[in-house]
């Protein structure tokens, strides 16, 4: 199994462990150590006790392969997925050659010399590939997180009585699009044939959705003739910490607003306040002012978790730096890195935002507090970012220190040993002096050297 595809969070020894043995590069190991077993019979004479070590050996490989295959079944999120990959299948094949010389009408004739040979080449074949497939297992798993999370899901978002989210259809969209009023549609997941569809219901340039949700990585504004759009991202973290970024798209049509989302939003908007009360502000501009809202608290939360964890890595002590911690802090390192690469193009969006602010009261307090929460934000992450880093630095000077202080012993070895043997060598031939003799000279001279060594202090 992939890091990516464990059903656990890797924060304690006992899942450090299982994480290993679960995988690939373990399993990965089990098959090239099943590959020497099967090869090592065809090519040495063994004694009937080996043979039948090595095929227990080799069971226990099998056993264990088929242990990670039905755990990797069971916690998939999508099984239809799953039975999809072809790795997956060359897995099933590398157990079931194995199983099938179990079978107790085929017995006799697969342990038949001929079978046999057939039967290990088999395995040898299966066991090779699953050995050399670690880097193609990943390619899989990055094609489908680019995939759109389907089928697609629209829902509209009520302002009053109270904030609530309704499961709607396309023929409700259809039918609003026609006619917008002032309501929010969400579209989420949408496909290509989708997006076409509602990009010419709602009269927008062609190809202006699919450019702006599918085809673009940062926040802007996405001008749309006489109207406008936003593209942004909607920062939240899963259940292992990982910061997952949502592209949400938001263009005003008629007296409503149309969003889409390129997957399904985890928490959706059920978390935005939306009411009216008495901002004066037109519908779409209120429901965007609300989703800007939305965007400074999931990002205030994102910087609370991050400092966090920031704390608890600088609570380890630098002699404890350890895989584990170098694989946590360089993630922290590249999440940190990407909210604020968006922060810095958000302040790029809350400048232009300010500066086409309405007249209205409403409309200047809240963008000007928007501009200035992103600002913040952005000189916090940074802040964090950098703290992160000098963390990093810390760990790894005392990793270098320690690593040249093993190779400076080395080399003191190798040179006080490297000299005085050369010279016994040379003076001393066995036949003129007896080995405990030649190994005196060594000895003395390395103490020699080790003396000289200390004198002029390459030893401190």
């Amino acid at each position: 199994m992939l890091r990516s595809e464990l059903p656990f969070t890797v924060d304690t020894g006992l899942r450090r462990a299982l994480a290993v043995v679960l995988g690939e590069p373990f399993l990965g190991f089990l098959a090239l150590a099943a590959l020497g077993l099967t090869l090592f019979p065809a090519l040495f004479t063994v004694t009937p006790a080996a043979d039948t070590a090595i095929e227990a050996a080799q069971w226990a490989i099998i056993a264990w392969f088929s242990l990670e295959l039905t755990v990797a079944f069971a916690c998939a999120p999508d099984k239809a997925q799953f039975l999809a990959n072809p790795w997956r299948w060359l897995d099933l094949a590398t157990i079931l050659v194995a199983l099938a010389s179990l079978l107790p009408s085929a017995t006799s004739a697969l342990r038949s010399a001929p079978i046999l040979r057939l039967t290990r080449i088999g395995r040898l074949i299966t066991f090779g590939v699953r050995a050399s497939s670690l880097s193609a297992r990943q390619h899989p798993l990055q094609a489908a997180a680019l995939k759109v999370h389907g089928p697609a899901v629209v829902s509209v978002l009520t302002e009053l009585p109270q904030p609530a989210a309704a499961r709607a259809s396309f023929d409700n969209l259809w039918h609003w699009l026609a006619a917008p009023d002032e309501q929010w549609f969400h579209v989420a997941a949408p496909g290509a044939d989708e997006l076409r569809r509602i990009g010419a219901a709602a009269e927008l340039p062609e190809g202006f959705l699919e450019q702006h949700l599918n085809g673009t990585s940062y926040p802007h504004w996405a001008p749309a003739g006489p109207r406008t759009g936003l593209f942004l991202w909607l920062p939240e973290l899963d259940a292992a910490g990982h910061l997952d970024r949502f592209a949400i798209l938001l263009v005003p049509v008629g007296r409503g607003l149309l969003s889409l989302s390129r997957h399904r939003l985890q928490h959706g908007f059920t978390g935005t306040a939306i009411a009216a009360g008495d901002d004066d502000r037109p519908f779409a501009e209120r429901m965007v002012a609300r989703v800007l809202e939305r965007v400074v608290r999931d990002y205030h939360q994102l910087a609370g978790r991050c400092e966090e964890r920031l704390r608890g890595l600088e609570d380890v002590p630098v002699q404890e730096s350890r895989p584990a911690f170098f694989e946590v802090t360089f993630r922290l390192k590249k999440q940190l890195s990407a909210a604020q690469v968006d922060l810095w193009r958000l302040k790029r969006v809350a400048d232009e935002l300010v500066a086409r602010r309405g007249a209205g009261a409403a409309a200047v307090d809240a963008y000007t507090r928007f501009e200035s929460d992103i600002d913040y934000l952005y000189d916090t992450m940074l802040n964090i970012r950098e703290e992160v880093l000098s963390v990093i630095d810390l760990h790894l000077s005392v990793v270098s220190f320690e690593m040249n202080r093993v190779m400076r012993v080395l080399a003191v070895i190798g040179a006080l040993g490297l000299i005085p043997a050369i010279v016994a060598g040379l003076i001393a031939p066995p036949s003129m002096l007896a080995l405990p003799q030649v190994a005196f000279f060594i000895l003395f001279g390395m103490a020699i050297g080790l003396y000289f060594f200390l004198i002029k202090g390459w030893l401190r």
